[in-house]
């Protein structure tokens, strides 16, 4: 069998084959160009010039924006903090001072009163000004009686107290109280209610500015009943 007849003819290679498909390969390479609306031309243009939007100071901007409201709750935290800090001071400085004066007895060479005002700088000392602090001592005839006024006859019947009604004087003050506390430390097994009083201060100008003469007024209080010490 003659191999050179069966195996089938190659194309022709000469130069017009070559450049028909040199003519093709462009055609196919080369896509006609298509209209560009007037954003895309614009973003063309834009690139070609190289005018890109700057972003050195986004961050600065950012922070402007976002900064203050940061520091505010940075200050919130710290002043929120720090009064919760004093009125527990100030609970465990009211507590100490009821402890102490529960005995009736003075301590280390101080007064019984003495004593009590030192227990209660004591425990405060540390983060209170003590020229701020306050102390005061009800007695009561029982621990139902603390906080309440004292017993009237109510003539008219409207609720409340009004001049000239009937009432009980338990303090002996001469004057009818809403509160019957009488100011003592109180003998033995007296019921005494000890009361803190103490004007806080913020630690920035800030918070200052929003409270009414910059300060606000924290209260504690404990109330016990004596110990049977000598002279019952």
């Amino acid at each position: 069998m003659d191999l050179a007849r069966a195996m089938p003819r190659r194309p022709d290679r000469g130069p017009a084959a070559q450049a028909g498909r040199n003519e093709r390969l462009a055609g196919r390479a080369t896509p006609s160009p298509l209209p560009l609306d007037g954003g895309a031309a614009a973003a063309t243009a834009t690139r070609r010039c190289g005018f890109w939007p700057a972003e050195e100071g986004s961050t600065a901007v950012d922070f402007a924006i976002v900064g203050p409201a940061l520091v505010m709750m940075l200050i919130g935290i710290l002043e929120v903090s720090a009064l919760m800090i004093t009125q527990s001071l100030l609970q465990s400085a009211v507590t100490e001072a009821a402890r102490t004066g529960i005995t009736g007895q003075g301590r280390d060479g101080l007064s019984r009163e003495q004593a009590i005002r030192r227990a209660a700088e004591r425990l405060g000392g540390s983060l209170l000004r003590v020229e701020r602090v306050r102390l005061e001592t009800l007695v009561y005839p029982s621990f139902d009686s603390v906080g309440r006024p004292e017993p009237f006859t109510d003539v008219n019947g409207n609720g409340r107290r009004d001049p000239g009604e009937p009432f009980t004087d338990v303090n002996a003050n001469g004057r009818w109280d809403d509160d019957m506390g009488r100011p003592s430390l109180g003998g033995p097994n007296d019921v005494v209610l000890y009361r803190v009083r103490y004007e806080w201060e913020p630690m920035t100008p800030l918070v200052r500015g929003v409270l009414p003469g910059g300060r606000l007024t924290l209260r504690s209080s404990y109330a016990v009943r004596n110990e049977p010490f000598p002279g019952s």
